[in-house]
């Protein structure tokens, strides 16, 4: 398996390093800026999954 970085915000793979004298990395897709990325495949899969799951128990909570 191969490792890609992700956004520790929104779990994009779309990363680049801003800045290369100091690993400054920045997501294109939410504007996270910062030295810290995530090394997982599959972080962008699990977040919408959980943001898919909490859509559906907050319709749930509310009767739709």
């Amino acid at each position: 398996m191969t490792k890609t970085s992700s956004c520790p915000r929104c779990g994009s793979k779309k990363m680049k390093i801003h800045n290369p004298q100091a690993p400054i990395w920045e997501c294109s897709k939410c504007g996270y800026s910062g030295s810290v990325v995530v090394e997982d495949g599959n972080l962008e899969k699990q977040i919408k999954s959980l943001k898919k799951m909490d859509k559906l128990s907050k319709k749930l909570i509310r009767g739709r």
